[in-house]
């Protein structure tokens, strides 16, 4: 296939809402971005192949609404790695559980315990249970999606790289569905209540599929909203026969 490639400096002066004449640049992420900006990026090198871009070496400066304080960048991009974000891991020994006894010891259920000053659980812990509440679960792919009545909400996805959930940890976690799909992502809500930014981990401490339909998993997960150090944990055990 034919391909070229070159080292290109490139543009300065470049802005958000651009003058195409200039270019322009915008990054944004995590809840965050400029209304206004001013700039700019270097591409050091990049290759394309066949009219599709093959790899790049870019560099850039990003100034929010007329601020001294910028923001850096360097990329390095190739389509040839082929290196691929590892699976769940071993959960580390002193992730929380919730205190022996607190739980049902036996049917499905949801456990909350949430920290004074969490926004979401205000500071409660709450056990629901087939008895008093549905819980719905619902698990396309990766990825596991759980309902408690009319009053909670939760989503827990696995990392891109992986099919189905598998036990372990998924840690360094954002906001669902706006997370990192290298790393996967979590989001507890309900009660009119959400995180608009969140940080957190979940554990897969048991999960069984047979014939690619979800039959019973065990599961907890911390979350923190706005970067706050409240918490509010979770603890859920399900199983589709129900015990």
């Amino acid at each position: 296939m034919p391909s070229c490639s070159s080292a290109i400096t490139g543009t300065s002066n470049a802005t958000r809402s651009h003058n195409p004449v200039r270019g322009g640049l915008d990054w944004s992420g995590e809840g965050r971005g400029c209304n206004t900006l001013t700039g700019w990026f270097v591409v050091d090198a990049v290759t394309y192949t066949s009219g599709t871009l093959t790899a790049i070496d870019l560099r850039f400066e990003q100034h929010c609404e007329g601020g001294l304080s910028a923001l850096h960048g360097q990329i390095h991009w190739d389509a040839s790695e082929t290196t691929q974000p590892p699976g769940p891991i071993q959960p580390p020994p002193d992730l929380w559980k919730p205190a022996p006894g607190s739980t049902p010891t036996a049917g499905n259920y949801v456990y909350l315990q949430s920290d004074p000053g969490d926004y979401i659980g205000q500071g409660k812990t709450l056990t629901y249970t087939p008895a008093d509440t549905t819980i719905y679960i619902s698990a396309p792919g990766n990825r596991l999606s759980v309902g408690v009545g009319l009053s909670w909400n939760g989503d827990f996805q696995a990392m891109s790289t992986i099919a189905e959930l598998q036990p372990g940890y998924y840690g360094k976690l954002q906001r669902f569905p706006f997370h990192n799909p290298a790393r996967g992502g979590l989001s507890w809500y309900g009660e009119g209540r959400g995180c608009n930014t969140l940080t957190g981990w979940f554990v897969v401490d048991s999960v069984t599929y047979t014939s690619g339909t979800l039959g019973a998993f065990d599961l907890r997960f911390e979350q923190h909203c706005e970067g706050d150090l409240a918490a509010l944990h979770g603890q859920i055990h399900w199983t589709a026969t129900g015990n």
